[in-house]
């Protein structure tokens, strides 16, 4: 559940569909599962392209609600000389007036696993989606690399015991200290977390034990999509074998897959 909307490369003029929960989907479609988008997109040319490109991926559409006269999210991408993504000028459109209803939560239910994304643009649909129960559901909040917080591991108690997994993209010129502090966090509240280290690879704390797998060495063209592609995969691999080192072994190879193209997908 998130955001669906247009990617524009501002350097290049170019445009790619993405957004946290499109690329989620798409990822883990093509990691075999069965994957539905909870969002909304402007009856637009934009939105008809992103849903389009959706059911072409196998991904599932009907709970992504289409808005007359509305406009489809976008977001300008400007990457810097690492190719890391930096984005600018973020119009929300139909997505600032989005939020989850008591029917997208009881089909949330019904699921194996649900994720949704932390980011202040989004609190109101992110809160919405923390105060679900579940019963059997997986639930994940991905809380990205919180630079709106100074990259403030604290933040993440204000959401203490509301999901199973809770992932983070940290910094790696922050990674001990900051990784540090996820760990205890994670172990101290009995859940278990992911954390996204870029160039340092990814941290797994999951039943008292830590994983690590490091990323690959390839050329990288466009480091956007990586942890979106690395999520998606990690799970779906994992609620189908229960193996966390192999899960994370087949995200990685995915997320570096992802980093030599340009675009999210």
């Amino acid at each position: 559940m998130g955001d669906v909307g247009v990617d524009i490369y501002t350097q290049t003029g170019k445009k790619y569909l993405g957004g946290m929960a499109l690329n989620n989907a798409i990822y883990a479609a093509r990691a075999g599962a069965i994957s539905t988008v909870i969002s909304a997109v402007g009856q637009d040319a934009a939105g008809a392209t992103a849903l389009s490109f959706l059911q072409k991926e196998n991904v599932l559409i009907d709970k992504i609600k289409k808005i007359e006269g509305g406009k489809t999210q976008s977001i300008e991408v400007v990457l810097d000389e690492n190719k890391v993504q930096d984005y600018q000028n973020w119009d929300l459109g139909v997505l600032s007036d989005f939020s989850p209803n008591i029917d997208d939560g009881i089909f949330l239910s019904t699921q194996d696993i649900a994720i949704s994304f932390y980011l202040p643009e989004f609190a109101h649909f992110f809160d919405k989606f923390a105060g679900f129960k579940f019963n059997q559901t997986l639930k994940v909040g991905d809380f990205t690399d919180l630079s709106e917080h100074g990259g403030d591991v604290q933040f993440l108690k204000n959401y203490k015991g509301k999901f199973d997994w809770y992932v983070l993209s940290i910094d790696v010129n922050k990674r001990g200290e900051r990784l540090k502090e996820f760990e205890k966090l994670v172990v101290d509240g009995g859940f278990s977390g992911l954390a996204l280290l870029g160039v340092m690879g990814s941290t797994v704390i999951h039943a008292g034990k830590t994983y690590h797998e490091p990323a690959r060495k390839v050329e990288v063209v466009d480091t956007t999509g990586a942890g979106d592609s690395y999520v998606a995969t990690f799970f779906t691999k994992y609620l189908k074998t229960s193996l966390i080192e192999s899960s994370m072994s087949m995200a990685t190879d995915s997320a570096a897959k992802t980093i030599q193209s340009f675009g999210a997908v």
